[in-house]
């Protein structure tokens, strides 16, 4: 379990530009959420859900284990949220839950979202595992406070909704051949806050367009807040500043089509660096920082303020251009200097944390 430590700002390194932190709300209406959060601070039996998609910042769940550890402990624990089958389809899954089969991966067809071509369609969640045998699949929530109430279960075959008297830390279902599991949204029946991700590695806002449905199926997540976390790989791409404001605006007009009433927040990443060989083999002992993602980054926040949704700009906060020799020096990044260590995003989840109350209080 990530502990969701509620910083203050001088808790944070010096080269943290926390007069940046700040949500800037660009004429989103937040009344309903504020609304229905004092309304759980005042004891009501609600569920505040909050979805979050991204890339590969996102997948690992480092950063929203974290804030949804924090959010849990202001505003009530109502349970884990999306889980989703990313072992069984082939690629790194958090730390907090395990979902598995008798079936080894030799029976598995998997499909990620940015892996070319898909063998079968990724839903709604960017990935799919399909048993060419009928089995069972067994998931289980590791933290505590995580049971399982209530299972919302999501495969190709439709959506199955299933309670359990007694909450449990693993349930079992059944899986028939060909039958593609997408993932299960759990709660543990209590009140509180309900925080879902869906995260996958190299994901742009293009890829999730790609999804056939993906904006009308997000509205199984009844979501009282959506939060948009990527523009790392589109600074890695070759994408015009022209087609990420398309990209941005594309997804941000579907995704609001079908929950109209749900504000959104645009999570903007922090400078990385590149390598001199990037893309090839060895890679050099040298490292540039990338400046094509600051450059990014400021044309999602652009179309993000045009299309009238918040933005959080982790880029600014973070230490804007050269922070990330500072991030470095601070071992807070991987080896990769493209991604956080754990006590990175931690310091990531808990700068968003202190933003998002300042504007919900």
């Amino acid at each position: 379990m990530i502990a969701g430590i509620t910083a203050s700002a001088t808790d944070y390194a010096p080269y943290i530009n926390i007069n940046a932190n700040h949500i800037e709300i660009n004429g989103s209406d937040l009344s309903a959420l504020k609304t229905k959060l004092s309304a759980l601070r005042s004891g009501t039996n609600d569920v505040v859900k909050i979805l979050n998609i991204g890339d590969s910042h996102i997948q690992a769940e480092f950063i929203t284990n974290c804030l949804r550890d924090s959010l849990q402990k202001h505003w009530g624990n109502a349970g884990r949220g999306l889980i989703s089958p990313l072992k069984l389809a082939g690629t790194n899954q958090p730390v907090n839950y395990t979902i598995t089969s008798p079936l080894d991966k030799s029976h598995w067809t998997q499909t990620r979202l940015l892996k070319y071509p898909w063998p079968a369609h990724p839903g709604m969640t960017g990935i799919s595992a399909i048993p060419d045998q009928p089995t069972t699949v067994t998931w289980h929530t590791t933290q505590p406070g995580h049971q399982i109430a209530n299972a919302t279960f999501i495969s190709s075959k439709g959506i199955k909704k299933v309670s359990y008297d007694t909450p449990q830390d693993s349930v079992i279902t059944n899986v028939d051949a060909g039958e593609a599991i997408y993932g299960a949204i759990l709660d543990n029946g209590q009140p509180g806050i309900l925080f879902s991700s869906i995260g996958n590695n190299g994901a742009c806002f293009t890829d999730y367009s790609l999804i056939n449905n993906f904006a009308s199926d997000t509205r199984l997540f009844d979501a009282d807040l959506i939060i948009l976390s990527m523009g790392t790989n589109e600074g890695f791409s070759t994408m015009s500043d022209d087609a990420i404001r398309r990209s941005v605006h594309d997804l941000i007009k579907t995704i609001r089509n079908y929950n109209p009433d749900t504000p959104i927040l645009v999570s903007l990443p922090m400078e990385c660096q590149k390598n001199r060989n990037h893309g090839k083999r060895p890679l050099s002992p040298y490292y540039d920082i990338n400046k094509r993602v600051g450059e990014a980054v400021k044309v999602i926040k652009d179309q993000a303020t045009h299309e009238g949704v918040m933005t959080w700009n982790l880029y600014e906060i973070a230490g804007g251009h050269g922070a990330s020799d500072k991030w470095i020096s601070d071992n807070l990044f991987n080896k990769d200097r493209i991604h956080p260590v754990k006590a990175g995003y931690i310091v990531m989840a808990n700068l968003l944390y202190d933003a998002l109350l300042e504007v919900l209080k």
